[in-house]
């Protein structure tokens, strides 16, 4: 099957477009669009960003060199790491944790802010009694927490630094000498912008090596990580070149060729996406997103999101093209502006520029744990907050991720503005605080509370306007880490 070769001016052209509206907020972008064995055009290749949890693919790749070394990666992480014999996640494993199926939840906003913590005092955390969401293996999860154990792991099994390991064994054979954990090694990082709800910067916090490093504690830069990608389409040639019956057995288990074309293979599918114009299949593999797309064929990529940063790299091993996206705010859309562009290069490669793929996503089913009553109250204490914002209680419910990512001054603004906008535009008054008969749980961790009569039916000449709603996610042990309001 032929695949599309999309137009690399065009997504040049994007490229530079998304950098001037980062520029005026403020912000830098860097970026790379390299060809193998052709061109490459890279904007500020050298200057080092926060890649965030772009991280994971390393993590993968040293825990390949472990395994290769005999870790058996389905052994319960208690029996690897006894310390962990009295936590809820004991029986899991590092398979599991590679590929986002411990059942745990999503936890960005509370593990981005607590890298430094040391890895007794995770295991401690854990012992206070973290809540799986959902049994293991029987679904998509994306979580930081495994991918920190495997940190945990690697130093069990090595007597080593997680650090140390991953740069011996993975950075320095590949000669990525701008690519490192520690911020200290880097004194020319572009500074991280936090961009509050009125568009004004703030410096963003960093933050030092410790037990979540594994998760997107990495600094790099855009021609490093164009080596990186590279290193991972030549992985899957070599590999695939010995892949026949005249080469049985020549390409030997833990080389790191021989890890780096593993980890790119999916082993739990995500979600399909359509289009009038394609079909794309989201999977995850180990530390990597490998997905199936009809117009382009085999797509790696992974994304990262860190307090002043956003990330993205992707590659297409079918068309031997890869590009990468750093931006210096918080949680900056790099995957949206790629994916744009590469829609963009599409298009004008298939002679109709400026077409617009609406996608469709059919996500994969998982199973949930009921939530406890605890964990509804939870939700629904701090969804009352934004009604009358109390700071007592929301001490006893936050989590430490909540003041850092929004300083309470600003969080009350926001939530005030939010009311009185609700109040003009639908006649509500929000007077009455909000009861369980409101709320829905998702999962354990995860609810939502739909503001009562404020849904507005549309006339002929209007559309409907949807119910507002907040959301509450929670961490592992039942605290609040993000309080989200809509529209």
């Amino acid at each position: 099957m032929a695949f599309t070769q999309p137009d690399t001016e065009a997504i040049i052209s994007g490229l530079e477009a998304s950098a001037e509206s980062l520029r005026a907020q403020g912000g830098t972008l860097a970026w790379g669009v390299f060809r193998r064995g052709g061109t490459q055009t890279v904007a500020d290749g050298d200057v080092p960003y926060r890649i965030a949890s772009m991280t994971k693919s390393f993590t993968a790749a040293a825990i390949g060199v472990l395994a290769a070394d005999g870790l058996d990666l389905d052994m319960p992480l208690g029996r690897l790491v006894p310390d962990l014999n009295d936590t809820s996640i004991a029986d899991r494993t590092c398979r599991q944790a590679l590929t986002m199926g411990t059942g745990y939840t999503k936890d960005d906003p509370w593990a981005d802010r607590v890298e430094s913590m040391t890895g007794a005092e995770l295991i401690d955390h854990l012992r206070r009694g973290a809540i799986p969401i959902a049994p293991a293996d029987t679904g998509y999860e994306y979580s930081n927490l495994g991918y920190a154990l495997l940190g945990v792991v690697t130093e069990a099994v090595t007597g080593r630094p997680f650090i140390d390991v991953a740069t011996a064994e993975v950075l320095a054979p590949l000669g990525l000498s701008r690519t490192g954990f520690d911020v200290a090694d880097f004194p020319d990082l572009v500074p991280g912008i936090r961009l509050d709800r009125n568009g004004r910067g703030h410096p963003a916090e960093l933050t030092g090596p410790g037990v979540s490093s594994p998760i997107g504690g990495v600094i790099s830069t855009v021609n490093d990580i164009g080596a990186w990608m590279n290193a991972h389409m030549d992985a899957l040639e070599q590999v695939g070149s010995l892949d026949s019956l005249d080469h049985v057995g020549t390409s030997v288990p833990g080389t790191l060729p021989q890890i780096l074309s593993d980890n790119q293979q999916a082993h739990r599918l995500i979600e399909v996406q359509r289009s009038d114009h394609h079909t794309e299949s989201i999977n995850y593999g180990f530390g990597l997103q490998p997905r199936l797309d009809s117009r382009f064929g085999r797509v790696v990529c992974h994304s990262g999101g860190y307090p002043g940063y956003g990330s993205h790299m992707r590659w297409f091993p079918d068309l031997g093209l890869s590009i990468v996206v750093f931006g210096n705010t918080t949680y900056y859309p790099a995957e949206s502006v790629v994916r744009n562009v590469i829609d963009a290069g599409w298009a004008a490669a298939t002679g109709s520029p400026g077409r617009q793929l609406t996608r469709t996503t059919t996500a994969v089913p998982a199973p949930h744990y009921p939530a406890a009553a605890q964990q509804s109250e939870t939700v629904l204490r701090a969804a009352n907050l934004v009604l009358d914002f109390d700071d007592t209680v929301a001490d006893g419910l936050f989590t430490v991720n909540m003041d850092l990512d929004e300083p309470r001054a600003e969080r009350r603004e926001r939530f005030a503005a939010w009311k009185d906008e609700l109040a003009s535009g639908r006649d509500l008054e929000l007077a009455r605080a909000f009861t369980p008969g409101d709320l829905e749980m998702r999962t354990p961790l995860f609810g939502t509370v739909t503001v009562p009569d404020s849904y507005v039916g549309g006339s002929e000449d209007s559309a409907e306007t949807p119910a507002a709603t907040i959301t509450v996610s929670l961490d592992h042990l039942g605290a609040v880490q993000t309080i989200t309001l809509s529209p």
